[in-house]
């Protein structure tokens, strides 16, 4: 029985009062011929301290920068709309950046690569897909239900 259908069975209350232990979930990114997953990513889901640590900076900084301008970022023209999308995509990245807590098939002249917090920025720049799996995969709670 998977995540979803225990779900659909129902949550036990007791849940909420256990220790709250990580859960992780493995997002794969590279694939073999046949289809199976040979690299990835794995990450902790938006009840993690590490998201939450992350999404408060990133609303904190983004409340100070609007205190300074003393205005909305007017998405009506192209810079106005640049800015805007600039901002999100950061803001998108740093998150998905700060909930990937490791990764599995990365190796260097044959020899398995630690997770390089700046090898995985640099890889999403190369490689938004993976980015965007993450974010995927972030938003799909069952993905991280312990039950």
């Amino acid at each position: 029985m998977n995540n979803a259908q225990k779900i659909q069975a129902g949550f036990d209350i007791g849940n909420i009062h256990a220790a709250a232990t990580p859960v992780t979930f493995d997002v794969p990114v590279i694939f073999d011929a046949d289809g199976e997953a040979v690299a990835g990513l794995t990450i902790v889901g938006k009840n993690s301290e590490q998201y939450r640590v992350a999404n408060n900076a990133v609303r904190a900084e983004g409340y100070k920068k609007s205190a300074r301008r003393k205005t909305a970022i007017d998405a009506s023209t192209d810079e106005g709309a640049e800015l805007l999308v600039q901002a999100i995509d950061g803001n998108q990245k740093r998150l998905a950046l700060a909930v990937v807590t490791g990764w599995y098939g990365f190796t260097s002249n044959g020899a398995p690569v630690p997770l390089n917090p700046a090898l995985l920025e640099a890889a999403f720049e190369k490689y938004p897909t993976w980015q965007e799996k993450v974010t995927t995969a972030l938003e799909n709670e069952s993905n991280f239900l312990k039950l």
